[in-house]
């Protein structure tokens, strides 16, 4: 990470430098017993994802709120801390079954909204496609996480944008305008 970041910062020294962690990107973790040493530091930013299926059935078997306190709880410890350290989170992939069908992904998106706001963090949701010319073979395979409608024509769930305006301006600054470099 560290030689990556580096070359980055070598090669365009006036843009952010994003660093992941494991698991599909829900764990830094590691960074607590061994941080990063870099020639710079005040344009680094950290990513995490969140989706919906994180968690597995919890939300579907357990309490809302005392799910969404274990999971925030453990989305802190494995990456939250780093804004204890005074280091940018990006929530660079999070996202749901937009159809507003699936109870459990609401609690979870209520949770998400909950957490992203008393943090401001910055985040992108995946995706804004509402389907796939191409894929696993199947032409036109929907993609139900898709902002867009199948035919992207569309918002799949008008709902959902509503829901998510309260996370979309930053109350403290948006990583850019946060960071000095």
């Amino acid at each position: 990470m560290q030689k990556g970041a580096e070359a980055v910062h070598s090669a365009k020294p006036n843009v952010l430098v994003i660093l992941s962690g494991l698991k599909y990107d829900t764990d830094l973790s590691f960074l607590r017993n061994k941080p990063v040493s870099l020639s710079f530091t005040s344009k680094l930013v950290f990513e995490v994802h969140w989706f919906s299926f994180t968690g597995g059935t919890d939300w579907e078997n357990g309490d809302p709120y005392q799910v969404c306190t274990r999971v925030v709880n453990n989305k802190m410890r494995n990456a939250g801390f780093l804004l204890d350290q005074g280091y940018p989170l990006f929530v660079s992939e999070w996202g749901l079954d937009l159809r507003g069908t699936n109870v459990n992904h609401n609690r979870y998106l209520d949770c998400f909204i909950k957490w992203v706001d008393e943090h401001d963090l910055d985040w992108a949701i995946w995706t804004l496609a509402g389907s796939y010319y191409l894929k696993q073979g199947v032409v036109g395979m929907e993609e139900y996480y898709g902002v867009l409608d199948s035919d992207w024509a569309g918002v799949r769930n008008s709902s959902f944008l509503e829901r998510i305006s309260a996370i979309q301006s930053p109350r403290q600054g948006n990583i850019i305008e946060t960071l000095h470099f």
